[in-house]
């Protein structure tokens, strides 16, 4: 029996331990904030932004729910792989919950305040900034659903969906650092529905690269 037992343990192969949740948050911030910094260089940052975040009006309170929604979406979309962390997927999915509620709320004010569909700013820009914030996700995303093949979570679909929406949040934040536009509109379409945007596009392509990415 003995002998049975160390030839079936000889046949195992060993197990890579899985990173701490932290590093892996740190390492795709890193990652995230590098493929950011490329998109400001290339569209530069908005003339006022740092006026923008000093003087808190609706574009600050925006640029700040993206941001948050997209750190808390970060947390929880890692954590779901992570066995023993349900607790920093919650605390990940209300911090993401209050930061989309600032940033739609905010943005929704605005519109009501000026409902002008005939905005001076051409939906072409909306489209421009959309096309940023999934850019900017990409990669982090990417990040995340291969950290998910590594560590094989029970709802994968789940995972990368609050992957998709947390990285367009965090793209939409990019992309209105380099966006001059304060027209209601425009942020409402180009910035604020970003992570929705995002999770439509990326979800299945996400999910598609994690199950490609799974080890057998």
């Amino acid at each position: 029996m003995l002998d049975l037992i160390g030839d079936l343990a000889d046949d195992l192969e060993p197990v890579t331990p899985i990173p701490r949740l932290r590093t892996v948050v740190g390492g795709l911030l890193l990652l995230w904030a590098a493929v950011a910094g490329l998109g400001i260089a290339m569209r530069g940052l908005r003339p006022d932004f740092l006026e923008m975040l000093l003087h808190v009006r609706g574009t600050a309170l925006i640029f700040t729910g993206l941001g948050v929604a997209g750190l808390g979406g970060l947390l929880a979309s890692l954590a779901l792989g992570v066995p023993g962390r349900e607790g920093a997927v919650r605390s990940g999915f209300v911090v993401a919950g209050i930061g989309m509620a600032l940033a739609a709320g905010v943005g929704t004010l605005l519109f009501l305040q000026n409902p002008v569909f005939d905005s001076p700013v051409p939906l072409r820009a909306d489209l421009d900034c959309l096309i940023v914030s999934l850019s900017v996700a990409l990669l982090p995303a990417l990040g995340i659903s291969v950290f998910g093949a590594r560590t094989v979570p029970h709802r994968p679909l789940v995972l990368v969906l609050a992957a998709a929406a947390a990285m367009a949040a965090m793209g939409g934040a990019t992309a209105q650092a380099t966006c001059p536009a304060d027209d209601p509109r425009h942020l409402m379409l180009g910035h604020v529905l970003a992570p929705a945007v995002g999770a439509l596009v990326l979800t299945f392509p996400l999910l598609f690269a994690l199950r490609r990415a799974r080890r057998p």
